[in-house]
């Protein structure tokens, strides 16, 4: 009897021969099968999709709302099933929404084999997406999107997207990424697919695109790439980038935009507000009569409602390599904006400004088109060119400056960004105000366009100074000066024309320049309408040659015309006071008229320095050994005067000590005269003579050979050889002869008192021609 472990052992042999000769049978089965399949699949091009298949798209589809037509079909035993001519329907509109040239399928085929069709991956070819004729603002079916083409990989709880192109109304579309699969509301059981998703947000889509197709107008030749990315609440966000040859708006105010680029990451859909930040890059950007920007970055902060495709912006940050507007440049710009909401907004601003660096901020109506800016920091000379162009006339003509540094400075522009104003306060250097050199100062200054000002001003020439107010009318270019300080007035000639300096260039204010207060009115071009009001004090001022201690005066000044309203004048030998006129010829500038109205203790010799021959022809009639106390009061008109040259002066005078008239010895006189050209009348006269007592009147007239005199005279308790002797003396020296000796019968006669009343007239040199009585 065998063993049973040797039994065993042999059993197991044998059926292990067995099963080996089943399993090699059955694979070389298996394997003559798949060559059989791969022979005829070799030899077949197509094979009928399944009914099966074509019933699941259809349903699926149509569980979506939608419904689909193709006009044929054809399935590679590889597992890819194409699908020809296909128009998708939303039951609402009777026009396709979606027409495609293929659609390719690749699927499991070994799925198939148990009656499961299961897309792994889609690819839409020539596909155009239009909308619906009812949706659609002509009436007619237009086409939204065209030249589709895009792979879809649908999974279970995402579809991947790998490749989409397309044209978006004139937007060449580029597209990659993931998106979720859209769930339902509050409660839903299952996953929404993306058909589903679309049917049901078409007809919002398609309104939605119609209110921005018309946007996308004002971009030239743009492509938009999109990056997605899954989200579990908003389908995708997408990473969108934007490029354009150019972008024109007419709203909030015109530009046009070159070289544009621009990013965003955003929600696909949704219904509630999020966040985003706009990225945006543009070489170059133009605003029709306004101005010009280069090399713009800009990131824009602001809020998203993806419902309604509407952005609120909040906030933007701004670089420009250089900015110009109505010829005003700034380079390396660096801003930020703030909405108040828009279309206000407010505004920080960092700019090289004409090659200085300037800090602004302020605040801006984009729709209005109002701003005010404030600014400081220092401004070049170089903002005169487009500053005079922009208010048409040459400002560096009245004002120009070497250095300006600006403190606190406002500018307004009014509604269609109009320039209204600057208010600023300046600190100045080598200022260049209409032909006067300014070597520093500071101010505060408003500019409008029709109008300067500078309520507080303050300059230094040398050792001048000045402060006051300045205001011009720029239109009409009257102006008006009010200063007060330390100035030469030859300093400031290059304001006025030639009478300004030819009336005081008769002063010199050697020691020091007067203190003074003036207000000047005008008109540029037209110096003739000026006028100047004068308050000045001056030490030791040389006036025509005569040196005096001080004067003070007060002066209202027209062209050709000099009104002294307040003359103070104080020398060694006395002081005086009074008011004059002074007017001179309008073409040639030569002295036509003096009124004078003086009250003087002064040597009479100062005035006839200051007066010059007119003023010795009057005074040097009168002789005195002290100065006498003088009021006079008169006129005298230039050789030019319509009528020529005459004199006429009301005078009165009180001197002490010797006194001589036409020569004739008199002591402490006092008398009123008249003078008419070389006619003398003197009145009320009283004086000592030959120890008595003088009055009466006299007359001097005629020139020449015919010069007269006449007088009507009392003398009391006078010494007979006094008078004798003083007669005598006068006789010679008009005579140019020496005096005789006194005769016998004065020498017996000198103790006697003399009492004489005489009237009498004759020629001035001939005193044997009087005739008269006494």
């Amino acid at each position: 009897m065998m063993p049973p472990l040797k039994y065993i052992r042999g059993l197991f042999c044998s059926a292990s021969a067995t099963l080996y000769s089943v399993v090699l049978w059955s694979l070389w089965l298996a394997l003559g099968l798949l060559a059989a399949l791969q022979v005829y699949i070799v030899s077949t091009d197509q094979l009928s999709v399944p009914e099966f298949a074509l019933r699941r798209v259809e349903r699926d589809l149509g569980e979506a709302g939608l419904q689909i037509a193709f006009k044929g079909t054809s399935l590679d035993p590889t597992g890819r099933m194409l699908i020809q001519d296909v128009r998708i329907s939303l039951p609402e509109y009777p026009d396709p929404v979606l027409r495609a040239g293929s659609v390719d399928i690749e699927f499991n085929p070994w799925w198939l084999t148990v009656g499961v069709f299961k897309p792994g991956k889609i690819r839409i070819s020539d596909g155009r997406v239009s909308i619906p004729a009812m949706l659609s603002p002509s009436g007619r079916s237009e086409a939204l999107i065209r030249d589709l083409d895009l792979t879809v990989l649908p999974g279970n709880n995402q579809i991947d997207l790998p490749q989409f192109t397309a044209r978006i109304a004139g937007v060449t579309v580029t597209a990659r990424g993931s998106l979720a699969q859209v769930r339902g509301g509050p409660g839903a059981s299952r996953t929404r697919s993306l058909a589903e998703y679309t049917s049901s947000q078409f007809p919002s889509w398609c309104r939605q695109a119609i209110a921005f197709a018309g946007k996308l107008e004002a971009l030239e030749s743009p492509t938009l790439d999109l990056e997605l990315s899954r989200s579990d609440t908003q389908v995708a966000f997408v990473q969108a980038s934007l490029l354009a040859k150019s972008l024109s708006l007419n709203a909030p105010l015109p530009a046009v935009a070159r070289g544009l680029q621009a990013s965003v990451r955003l929600p696909l859909a949704g219904e509630s507000p999020v966040s985003l930040r706009l990225k945006l890059q543009v070489d170059d950007l133009r605003l029709p009569s306004h101005g010009e920007a280069r090399e713009l970055r800009a990131s824009l902060e602001g809020s998203y409602q993806p419902a309604a495709l509407q952005f609120t912006p909040h906030s933007l940050q701004l670089t420009a390599g250089e900015v110009d507007a109505h010829g005003f440049s700034a380079r390396a710009l660096s801003a930020s904006l703030f909405s108040q909401p828009l279309p206000k907004v407010q505004a920080e601003l960092v700019a090289e400004f004409l090659g200085n660096v300037l800090a602004l901020r302020g605040n801006a109506d984009l729709t209005g088109g109002d701003a005010t800016l404030y600014f400081r920091g220092p401004i070049s000379p170089d903002i005169m060119t487009p500053l005079s162009a922009h208010l048409r006339t040459d400002v560096r003509k009245y004002f120009d400056f070497a250095t300006l540094d600006c403190r606190d400075a406002v500018a307004q522009f009014g509604p269609g960004w109009k320039f209204q104003g600057v208010r600023a306060s300046v600190v100045v250097e080598g200022v260049n105000a209409y032909g006067v050199t300014i070597d520093n100062g500071y101010a505060r200054v408003e500019l409008d366009p029709g109008r300067f000002y500078a309520p507080e001003a303050f300059g230094r020439i040398g050792e001048h100074y000045a402060r006051g107010s300045y205001e011009q009318d720029l239109r009409t270019l009257e102006f008006r000066f009010l200063l007060a300080g330390a100035l030469r007035p030859l300093g400031i000639s290059a304001w006025f024309r030639e009478w300004w300096p030819n009336f005081f260039g008769q002063f010199q204010f050697e020691a020091a320049p007067p203190q003074a207060s003036v207000d000047i009115a005008g008109r540029w071009r037209a110096g003739w309408r000026s006028s100047v009001f004068v308050f000045a004090d001056a030490k030791n001022p040389v006036i025509r040659g005569a040196a005096l201690e001080r004067v003070r005066t007060r002066l209202f000044i027209r062209p050709t015309y000099f009104d002294g309203l307040e003359l103070f004048a104080t020398h060694s030998t006395g002081e005086a006071r009074g008011t004059f006129n002074y007017t001179v010829m309008p073409e040639t500038h030569a002295w036509r008229r003096l009124d004078l109205e003086i009250a003087s203790t002064l040597d009479p010799a100062v005035a006839v320095t200051i007066i010059g021959p007119p003023g010795e022809r009057i005074l040097s009639q009168f002789k005195y050994a002290h100065p006498p106390t003088l009021k006079l009061n008169g006129r005298m008109d230039g050789a030019e005067a319509p009528g020529g040259a005459h004199q006429t002066f009301a005078i009165e005078a009180r001197t002490r000590g010797q006194f001589r008239f036409h020569g004739f010895p008199l002591e402490d006189v006092s008398f009123a005269a008249a003078l008419r050209d070389d006619e003398i009348q003197l009145q009320r006269v009283e004086a000592r003579f030959a120890g008595g007592t003088v009055s009466g009147k006299a007359r001097v007239w005629g020139d020449g050979a015919a010069r007269r005199v006449g007088f009507d005279t009392t003398l009391t308790n006078a010494s007979l050889g006094l008078v004798s002797a003083a007669v005598t003396q006068y006789l010679a020296e008009i005579n140019n002869r020496p005096a005789d000796p006194p005769g016998k019968f004065v020498q017996e006669k000198a103790s006697v008192l003399l009492d004489l009343a005489l009237s009498a007239e004759g020629r001035y040199a001939d005193p044997y021609s009087f005739q008269g009585s006494g």
